[in-house]
């Protein structure tokens, strides 16, 4: 192995650094890799100083060497090593450079490079690790070389290391040098790039980083120079300004720890088993022992190899992870907090204590989510292991606090994590948890989020009923106790909670933790029998009813509550067999046990519509058996008895629903007439029949106790309708009338009646749809149900104006579903519904919106002052979020148009916390469907909001617009977010909303003459939130539409302009653009020039007097005119000096321009004498703004091209005779104007204005081109 230099800043070769200094400069003598020589030319004679003997001169010398450093240098002796050997050279000449590669970088070879193969992944890497080795131990210098080129690649810097980069004092140099080479302009760098390419690179990367180590740990990792050179360099990059060297390196760093952790750890093995070993042979008490002897040496060596590679771990933590962990860069504070927990876990007797965890308690604090979240990912192994507990308890009682807040982190993922942790540190410190640590984590039992739930309801097993898996096998009589006294404990728990209509919550938070909410023979004796030790009361029977029921249905769908996120895609064939096996098994016990409860639990409403709900999960085909026909002729029996009993519309509903499974097909044909054969519908529609009968006998005068019974039958009558078909006993015939003829009793019908006399007659309708879509139909079917709609919607209308709420919204929902229903999508199913097709017409759609204004857009705060009901107001928004669904539907479904949405879109911000999740969705939709509708709907509702706000204004406040309108701000900025991330897709919507915005702030008070600006002209602040919407090109449009409307419009610059200024601003993409909009007066010219005719003009002095910092003079241009004059104080003549022609001749028009525009480099070739660009540079700006329709056909441009040389430039037909032939010198670009409008030329002029010229023409007597053609 060759010599190399050892860097200054290594870590191994701190302690002797000073000291070799100190003995070189005393001897004389340079330090070379590892031995020290100097020449002495005049005598020839040299000295050379062995490391070794260098060491013992320190040692002896200098007491301040570090107790490590001496150890290091006394490691491995050569036995070639002497003190100091004085050599004396042959005679002849001196000696050459000798054989091998020169000192200087080679060429690189890129495929054979490290870089390269990690990159490529095409060799295995512990191939390349041993062949990077081997190179190593042949070519140390060189090997080096090609691995710090390595890390100085992955890092994404094209710099390239040599020789002499690496045989300096320290690596300060190479990476300036390699910062001076890197280009930050991207921002990514490799093992942050996205793809599947980078992500295997940066997998590569680490596991190449990890192998090497590991490779080398059998050969040169003790050399005292390999791992010096690695750490310092990594040292050094991860101390670096630059992101990618800082984030690579310590990545790199961070790995190589993880690999020396490895060793160490198996030193640590070995050196266990080596002193078993020795203890066993001591044992012995044999003299002369040689075994003794051999493993006394290797404990020594293990011993201290493993005292190198701690002290390796001990540097390198210091000088990377302890100033990295708290980084700018979240990915390296994340990175460092992940690899100290495979540490502190692989490697617990060096890490796991105080002085390392502490870095992680503090890591806790971070404002990153993903960073807090590698932390709980680093902690919560630590505290699944038991014997870890001791050494946790500081660190626990110091960061308890925080622990248990972050139960509540923002982010989910997070959060589960943290009550993993706190469950596992009660079960280590029983009493560490307060009550109120406790109640935050019980909260979560009914969160939203099902994984928070599930770990919630983990701790809630562990913490409050003290559940475990059983260590051995207990009886079933034992299971049984035990599940009741949980069982009886969970309703408590709930009961306690006050959330008891969210058992569905808590029994998906416990379902899959343990096997008790399956165990309903415990549950159902508990309700039967009762429990000797506890009995239950009532209201914790109903609660138990409650969770049993949300049991069953869960065990027998699989599926969690509503709004309770579930990331599975599909069910696996296992999921799918045990629910089938759960609705097996609860099928045998509740056909058995079911009809029991029902007759004990009937009085309860609640209860009996919770127990009717399982018989929904039932596995039907069950009943088939001979031994289940009781069962089930009970059931039918309970279901009548129900009916017959209870006037609950919910409990009715959930009866009917009931009744419908057990008449499903999959009931068995022999058992069928059980349930088909009942009398429930027969007798329930006589008894409705015979009460209306009597109802319109009296003209509506019944008595209260008549009126009771006859709206208990038309419930009954209206739940068996839900899922019945009804259509054999003329429902509509019976019920239609009381809606129709209402006005023409004597007596009102009840609300109530009038509300269930509504919905039976939509049930009526939709069964007779299904019919005729089922082609179970007559031929007078379609005509007669599409006079029925008919008349029946004439009725709604009318019913929505009425003042009951209950019955106009009833009727309002009823109606717009109807609208859905039979909408443009019906002959979709089948073509023979087209007849039935209704179209709202407009005024239907304002008498929706109106509803819609009066019942959900409602100030209750304002209404009812500050007091409030909570749980009422709770209930009041969810009714208005069902209206205002209900008409959204109708307005994405195509059946009202856009525009009916404008005041829904206008209370976007006003009501986002109420609506803001609907009103998004509606926007989404119109977008999809119907863009131009879309985009002017949204302006409508701008201008709607913005007339709003201004009319609540106090007349002396009119000044104050722009401060009042901070809503329509707001407005517009969601707006904005609702075009998407292609604005390609909305570019017409988008032009289209800014004409219609320009049109209403300019519609009003626009006059010419005064120059008085319009009133709604404030309008245009708000609008401008929306012009980064718009496309480049858009801009330009929409900018001169916005031009149109200020035509011969004096623009002043007082406040009452700005909104103007600001909006124009906004739609300005560069400064060729701004001038086609009509600038305030002018000021004196700029450059001026007169030319007459015949002559040549004279030059154009750039005089300290001219304004260049004006602002009509373009900036680049002014930069330069600037420093231009202060430099030479030439004139514009001078700087014609180059011919440009052959350069010009080759560019396209705007890919030039833009070039110009932005690069420095165009600049500076102006001030290294390329001058003529100037006159280049003009005449692309006129022939764009040609393009751009700003000059008008038929004018002419004389532009210099080459040098003395003149060409005419057409825009537009015109003929020839009108063009005037200047001669002039070729630094002037001069404009001729004919045939042009006023406007047109006031246009111009503006445009060489910006350019930053200013001429005044004059051909003498005979003729005037300023005069002449000069706007009127």
């Amino acid at each position: 192995m060759s010599n190399s230099s050892s860097p200054s800043t290594r870590p191994m070769r701190l302690a002797k650094q000073g000291a070799y200094e100190t003995m070189s400069n005393v001897l004389g003598l340079s330090r070379s890799h590892h031995k020290v020589s100097q020449s002495v030319s005049g005598n020839g004679s040299s000295v050379s100083v062995n490391p070794r003997a260098l060491d013992e001169i320190l040692d002896s010398n200098n007491p301040s060497v570090s107790a490590v450093a001496q150890s290091r240098s006394q490691k491995r002796k050569s036995p070639n090593d002497s003190e100091v050997v004085f050599t004396t050279p042959k005679r002849g000449r001196p000696a050459g450079r000798g054989r091998g590669r020169p000192p200087n970088r080679p060429v690189l070879d890129k495929e054979a490079s490290l870089y390269f193969l990690i990159k490529e992944g095409k060799a295995a890497l512990i191939q390349v690790a041993d062949d990077w080795i081997e190179h190593y131990q042949k070519d140390a210098d060189l090997a080096v070389m090609d691995l710090i080129q390595f890390f100085i690649s992955s890092t994404g810097c094209k710099g390239i290391v040599t020789l002499n980069d690496i045989r300096t004092d320290d690596f300060s140099q190479l990476i300036r040098k390699m910062t001076e080479d890197f280009d930050e302009d991207s921002g990514d760098y490799p093992i942050i790039i996205a793809g599947l390419q980078w992500k295997k690179f940066r997998r590569n990367f680490c596991d190449f980083v990890k192998t090497l180590i590991k490779q080398c740990q059998y050969s040169v990792i003790y050399d005292q120079y390999l791992m010096d050179i690695i750490i310092s360099l990594l040292t050094g990059l991860a101390d670096s300004q630059v992101r990618a060297f800082r984030h690579t390196a310590t990545l790199a760093a961070m790995k190589v720890m993880t690999a020396l952790v490895e060793i160490a750890v198996r030193l640590s093995q070995s050196l266990a088993s080596v002193s078993k070993q020795f203890e066993t042979e001591r044992t012995k008490q044999r003299k002369g022992n040689q075994r003794i002897e051999a493993l006394m040496q290797k404990k020594h060596e293990y011993s201290e190899n493993k005292d190198e590679i701690i002290n390796m771990l001990d540097y390198i933590f210091k000088s990377v992870f302890v100033h990295r962990y708290r980084d700018s860069v979240p990915e390296i504070r994340s990175l460092c907090v992940t690899e100290l927990g495979e540490w502190i876990l692989n490697f617990p007797e060096h890490f796991l204590d105080d002085s390392h965890l502490k870095y992680v308690g503090w890591t806790l604090y971070d404002k990153v989510g993903e960073v807090r979240l590698r932390c709980l990912q680093t902690l919560l192994p630590l505290y699944q292991e038991e014997q870890f507990a001791p050494r946790l308890e500081l660190f626990t009682n110091k960061f308890k606090v925080r622990l248990v807040s972050m139960v509540l982190d923002k982010e989910n993922e997070t959060a589960v994590l943290a009550v993993k942790l706190v469950t596992c540190m009660q079960r280590h410190f029983p009493a560490l948890l307060v009550a109120r640590d406790n109640e935050m984590v019980y909260e979560l039992i009914y969160s939203v989020h099902r994984g928070l739930a599930l770990a919630a309801g983990e701790f809630l097993l562990q913490q409050l009923f003290n559940v475990k898996t059983p260590g051995r096998t207990r009886s079933r009589q034992e299971c049984k106790a035990t599940n009741k006294s949980v069982i009886r404990d969970l309703v408590q728990f709930h009961k306690e909670s006050k959330l008891h209509e969210h058992a569905a919550y808590l029994v998906d938070s416990l379902y899959d933790s343990h096997d008790l909410l399956k165990d309903w023979t415990a549950m159902t004796e508990l309700l039967l029998h009762g429990d000797d030790k506890q009995p239950l009361d009532r209201e914790d029977e109903s609660l138990l009813i409650d969770i049993m029921a949300c049991s069953v249905k869960e065990a027998a769908t699989g599926e969690p509550p509503i709004a309770r996120s579930v990331n599975k895609k599909y069910v696996t064939q296992k999921e799918h067999k045990q629910v089938q096996d759960d609705q097996a098994r609860l099928t045998e016990h509740f056909a058995e046990h079911l009809p029991v409860l029902l007759q004990k639990f009937t009085a309860n409403p609640r209860d009996v519509e919770n127990l009717l709900t399982i018989v929904q999960r039932f596995n039907i085909e069950v009943y088939g058996a001979a031994h289940y026909l009781n069962h089930l002729n009970a059931l039918v029996k309970c279901l009548e008895e129900i009916f017959e009993r209870h006037a609950d519309e919910e409990l009715l509903g959930t009866c009917s629903r009931t009744y419908e499974c057990l008449c499903s097909e999959k009931l068995p044909v022999h058992v069928r007439p059980l349930v088909t054969g009942s009398t429930l519908i027969d007798l329930t529609m006589l008894k409705l029949r015979q009460e209306i009968q009597q109802f319109n006998s009296v003209d509506g005068a019944l008595d209260e106790e008549d009126i009771v019974t006859l709206i208990t039958s038309m419930r009954r009558i209206e739940a068996l309708h839900q899922c019945h078909d009804l259509s054999k006993w003329d429902v509509w015939d019976l019920i239609f009338p009381i809606v129709k003829q209402r006005q023409d009793y004597a007596v009102p019908p009840n609300p109530e009646m009038m509300r269930l006399s509504v919905k039976t007659c939509y049930w009526s309708l939709l069964w007779a749809l299904k019919a005729i879509a089922d082609g179970q139909s007559f031929e007078d079917s379609i005509p007669k149900l599409k006079q029925q709609f008919q008349q029946f919607c004439t009725c709604c209308r009318e019913l929505m104006e009425s003042p009951v709420n209950e019955t106009a919204e009833t009727t309002y929902l009823i109606l717009c579903d109807l609208l859905l229903i039979f909408g443009w999508s019906l002959p979709e199913r089948n073509e023979e519904l087209t007849a039935l097709v209704f179209e709202a017409d407009q005024s239907l759609e304002d008498q929706l919106e109106q509803f819609v204004r009066r019942k959900v857009f409602v100030d209750d705060a304002a209404q009812a002052g500050d007091v409030t009901d909570e749980e009422a107001e709770i209930v009041k928004t969810h009714r208005r979020r069902i209206y205002l669904a209900a008409f959204c539907k109708l307005v994405v479904f195509g059946v009202v148009t856009v525009a009916s949405a404008v005041h829904i879109f206008k209370n976007y911000v006003t009501f986002q916390s109420d609506f803001g999740d609907i009103i998004r969705v509606l926007l989404n939709r119109c977008r999809e469907s119907d863009k131009m509708g879309w985009a002017k709907t949204m302006i409508r509702a701008l201008c709607a909001l913005y007339q709003e706000t201004v009319s609540e204004l106090d007349p002396e406040n009119r000044d104050k617009i722009s401060d009042a309108i901070y809503v329509v701000h707001e407005l517009a900025k969601r707006f904005a977010m609702s075009f998407g991330s292609d604005p390609t897709k909305t570019r017409e919507a988008i032009v289209t909303l800014h004409r219609e915005g320009i049109d209403f702030a300019c519609a009003a008070d626009l006059n010419t003459a005064t120059g008085k600006a319009p009133r709604d002209l404030p309008f245009l602040e708000a609008l401008n939130e929306l012009s980064n919407r718009l496309l480049k090109q858009d801009k330009r449009i929409v900018l001169n539409y916005l031009n149109r409307h200020f035509n011969g419009v004096r623009v002043g610059v007082d406040g009452e302009w700005q909104p103007l200024i600001t909006y124009r601003n906004s739609l300005v993409e560069s400064e060729d653009e701004a001038a086609l909009m009509p600038p305030p007066p002018l000021p004196p010219p700029l450059i001026s020039a007169t030319v007459n005719k015949g002559q040549v003009p004279p030059p154009l002095s750039l005089t300290p007097s001219m304004n260049v910092s004006s602002p009509f003079v373009p900036v680049a241009a002014s930069s330069f005119l600037t420093r231009r004059t202060a430099r030479t104080g030439t004139t514009v003549d001078t700087l014609m000096e180059v011919d440009f022609e052959e350069d010009f001749a080759v560019v396209q028009l705007n890919g030039f321009l833009a070039k110009m525009d932005n690069q420095r480099r165009f600049w500076k070739k102006i001030l290294h004498g390329n001058d003529t660009i100037i006159n280049k540079y003009y005449e692309l700006k006129l022939m764009i703004a040609y393009s751009n329709r700003t000059i008008c056909p038929g004018s002419f441009a004389v532009v210099p091209v080459g040098n003395m040389e003149f060409e005419k430039r057409k825009f537009g037909q015109a003929d020839e005779s009108t063009f005037v032939n200047l001669h002039q010198h070729p630094s002037h670009l001069d404009y001729v104007f004919c045939n042009m409008a006023n406007q047109d030329r006031r246009t111009w002029l503006n445009q060489v204005r910006i350019m930053g010229v200013d001429m005044n023409y004059n051909t003498g007597k005979s003729h005037n081109i300023h005069q002449d053609y000069k706007p009127v």
